[in-house]
């Protein structure tokens, strides 16, 4: 949730149709009666016209009222930062200078204001939105849905509250409010059940099959994926629900997701999703995680405490929020070169290697093929989006997986959470 005061930005002035046609039909019958001398046409031509300034005049007032007694916009959106293919609540409320006291303004004039918000369309979707307005003589309050649809950091605001005068022929849209760009995180896909059985598998890796004691182990909840061996039944009896034994050098054993950005667009926002899926799931798992690669902010590159959940999870799915579509292949190839250095390091303490990528040059599948050694490597390679396979792809999964990692290939049609059920299955062969 995020509340921000600001104050009003502008005043856009609109004449009517019917504003036009009498401050034109008076100077027209002005002239005409100057023309003819008839002081009666003159009248009526200067009665027409000074209708017009009498309307610009109330209108004016009627702004200048609205900025003296409603000065403050506030606004709220929840949940925030939001995410893409969810939806969220945004209120407004625009308020008295002094909000717990009655001012006076008649509930006519507060009845007669419209009050409405601009948003991106990346926020609702490219649909209009239906809002709920409430008035009153202390608070004009505009409460509306929004639906994401893209990753990314997208405006809102301001308010706009139209201010109108009682001939109909001008009004005025008074700013409230200053842009506020919303963040909106990924579209997230829980994935939560394989990866707890995919850690588990790079554990047993390290551990084999020894069952540990009860002098290496502590009791942790059951989550799924874990190895039923592992179950300690007598506290499952005692407590009602079912714990297993986490050896503590097994239970933190801290992953990196590798993400190498497509220069497509659609595709990259699938790559991002998948990889911040990816990440959220082996954190909710447990396990420390980071994100790295692309143009990710160093910060990306620092492996989030599991025991923090909350703020490592929005540690994570921030560091995507500016994350930019590379410019070229081989720029995206530079950002991935980088990153494997730091993975392919990392990977010698023992950390899990999960990689999101495109296919991949030369150079960086022999920076990645020692990786497989260790059975701790994964990988979802991009296919072609078109009605063939893409031959790269199918060689750069063919490569990894003789080197011993565990290799699917998808394009953006596939849906997520398959494919990540079958690379934990064990993936190409």
């Amino acid at each position: 949730m995020k509340r921000r005061r600001s104050r009003d930005l502008g005043t856009i002035t609109v004449m009517t149709p019917r504003g036009i046609g009498m401050g034109a039909s008076g100077v027209v019958i002005v002239i005409l009666g100057i023309g003819l001398a008839s002081p009666v046409l003159v009248w009526i031509g200067v009665s027409m016209a000074a209708t017009v300034l009498i309307a610009a005049t109330w209108l004016l007032a009627s702004v200048a009222m609205f900025r003296r007694r409603f000065p403050d916009a506030w606004r709220t959106v929840v949940p925030h930062p939001l995410s893409a293919g969810g939806s969220g609540t945004v209120n407004v409320s625009i308020r008295t200078a002094r909000h717990r006291q009655r001012l006076g303004i008649s509930n006519a004039l507060a009845s007669a204001l419209d009050v409405r918000e601009q948003a991106a369309a990346e926020l609702t979707g490219g649909l209009s939105t239906k809002a709920t307005v409430g008035r009153s003589a202390e608070e004009l309050r505009l409460d509306y849905q929004v639906h994401p649809s893209l990753r990314g950091r997208w405006p809102l605001g301001p308010a706009l509250v139209k201010v109108s005068e009682p001939l109909g022929m001008m009004w005025a849209d008074v700013a409230a409010g200053s842009v506020e760009h919303v963040p909106v995180w990924p579209r997230i896909i829980d994935l939560t059940a394989a990866t707890g059985a995919l850690m588990g598998q790079a554990d047993q890796v390290v551990l084999g099959a020894r069952m540990p004691s009860a002098d290496d182990s502590s009791l942790r909840d059951y989550r799924d994926g874990d190895d039923l061996r592992r179950v300690h039944w007598k506290s499952t009896a005692r407590r009602g629900t079912m714990v297993v034994r986490a050896d503590e050098r097994a239970g933190v054993r801290p992953a990196t997701v590798l993400l190498d950005l497509p220069v497509n667009p659609v595709a990259a926002e699938w790559s991002i999703s998948a990889a911040a899926s990816v990440a959220v799931s082996v954190l909710a798992s447990g396990h420390p995680v980071r994100l790295i690669g692309s143009n990710a902010p160093p910060e990306v590159g620092e492996v989030n405490d599991a025991h923090n959940h909350d703020s490592a999870r929005s540690r994570i799915l921030n560091a995507t929020l500016d994350l930019e579509v590379p410019l070229s292949r081989e720029n995206a190839l530079d950002h991935t070169r980088a990153a494997v250095r730091i993975a392919t390091h990392e990977a010698t303490q023992g950390e899990v290697v999960i990689a999101v990528c495109d296919p991949l040059a030369d150079d960086i599948l022999a920076s990645l093929v020692p990786l497989g050694e260790s059975g701790r490597a994964w990988a979802i390679v991009r296919n072609g989006d078109g009605p063939r396979h893409d031959e790269r792809a199918e060689n750069t999964a063919a490569t990894l997986n003789r080197s011993g990692w565990k290799v699917v290939t998808a394009s953006v049609r596939d849906d997520l959470a398959s494919v990540w059920t079958e690379l934990v299955a064990g993936g190409s062969q």
